[in-house]
């Protein structure tokens, strides 16, 4: 009978979701991740957790198909492990779409990712997390309350994940815990320009941008820690969110 703790790490290939994979297995879980278009970086990440002397499957998904999506990742899991300790929800579309230029198809496409997909796992691996006394972390943004006008379908699908959160925490209560995480910039995109870069640092706090690993380490303590935490949201943004 499988024994060991496992967890099921959505959209993690690269970026904070890798990050999270690298510390759970750190921390002795084997892994399921979920990844779209990085083929190699998914390889390449497998590699490393199995070099650590875990178990690790990683599952090509494509969340704007939840119904298709959730059902495959979840008989994967079942499947390869016949358990579920933890579920990471940190798969992500992250792109501009101002009053004027979003569509209802980029709005439709984040919703399927951002809400209706985590909502199906859930609903799938339900009886797994309630076995296990499980936990479920969910990666919103600090843009779910403090939306940009020019990321207005990003902010309101993270917006509508945070909702999910609290709903769910009630729903799944009293044997899984359900929480928050709410990065600022923890990792800047390729192509962000440095000026920009200077003008959100010079909003925060603590005076610098954080890391995919200050993330991971609040994923970590969540799933391994904090049984009488469900239902918050933790803000990992360097205090942005009181200046």
């Amino acid at each position: 009978m499988q024994s060991t703790r496992v967890a099921l790490v959505t959209g993690a290939a690269r970026r904070v979701g890798r990050a999270i994979v690298q510390r759970l297995a750190e921390g002795g879980f084997d892994l399921a991740f979920t990844y779209l278009n990085s083929q190699t970086a998914a390889d390449e990440l497998a590699g490393i957790v199995r070099g650590m002397g875990r178990r690790i499957v990683a599952i090509r998904a494509d969340f704007a198909d939840p119904p298709a999506a959730s059902a495959a990742v979840a008989d994967t899991v079942m499947g390869e492990f016949g358990r579920l300790d933890v579920l990471v929800n940190n798969a992500s579309v992250y792109e501009p779409s101002s009053l004027g230029d979003a569509t209802l198809e980029q709005g439709r496409r984040m919703w399927a990712v951002h809400v209706e997909t985590p909502l199906l796992l859930v609903r799938r691996l339900e009886p797994a997390l309630r076995a296990s006394r499980g936990r479920i972390i969910n990666l919103t943004d600090l843009l779910a309350e403090r939306p940009w006008p020019a990321y207005l379908l990003y902010s309101v699908t993270k917006a509508a994940l945070l909702s999910l959160t609290l709903g769910l925490a009630r729903a799944l209560a009293p044997e899984v815990t359900v929480n928050a995480i709410s990065p600022g910039a923890v990792q800047w995109p390729d192509d962000y320009p440095e000026e920009a870069r200077r003008r959100y640092l010079s909003r925060v706090p603590l005076g610098r941008a954080g890391t995919p690993q200050d993330v991971a380490a609040i994923v970590d303590f969540l799933a391994t820690e904090g049984s009488y935490i469900t239902g918050q949201v933790l803000r990992v943004d360097g205090g942005r969110s009181i200046a």
